[in-house]
């Protein structure tokens, strides 16, 4: 299954997701971390994520580029934090493959994840709701849009999490079955 949790900075989005992963396996499971150590206020929002992934039984890959180079095959779940970060190291980052449509490149990565684990969740930030006046800020925001948009219809569950409260917006019975294991 492929589960889509989004909502803006602050949403509670990575709590939910967390919480997800736990009651669909709560033995060990993947964080695929997206996130690239560039300064201080990085540095804190990995320690931070960190410290919420206690005790939750998550091993940690780091990987911010070339999903599709990624063996996690047998692993029952994986839980990529996240595509805002993953779609800026591929458009920004020095040694991506600069792809054409990076979007279209990115869901070719999560595609290869998908096949080999049995469940996978995204989370995805929703922060654009107005358009920036910078032309490559423009280019940023209608890619991650493109990129929501493209994961949002090939997942099977999709949630908005905005002020800690989840709002599914698809697969609604799937959760249900989750909520009561």
């Amino acid at each position: 299954m492929l589960y889509m949790i989004f909502g803006g900075s602050g949403s509670g989005k990575s709590a939910y997701a967390e919480d997800l992963a736990v009651k669909l396996c709560p033995g060990e499971k993947v964080y695929l971390a997206t996130l690239t150590d560039i300064d201080a206020e990085m540095e804190q929002r990995i320690r931070d994520h960190r410290k919420m992934r206690e005790g939750k039984n998550f091993r940690t890959v780091e990987q911010g580029l070339a999903l599709e180079s990624l063996d996690i095959s047998g692993e029952r779940l994986v839980l990529l934090e996240c595509m805002t970060n993953l779609l800026a190291n591929e458009m920004y980052s020095p040694e991506a493959k600069q792809a054409e449509d990076v979007p279209a490149y990115i869901m070719e990565g999560i595609r290869h994840l998908k096949e080999q684990a049995e469940d996978l969740i995204i989370i995805a930030q929703d922060a654009f709701s107005e358009v920036p006046m910078d032309p490559e800020m423009r280019r940023y925001v209608k890619a991650s849009g493109r990129v929501n948009q493209m994961l949002a219809k090939e997942a099977d569950v999709v949630v908005e999490v905005k002020f800690s409260l989840p709002l599914v917006l698809k697969g609604g019975e799937i959760l249900s079955e989750v909520e009561s294991r």
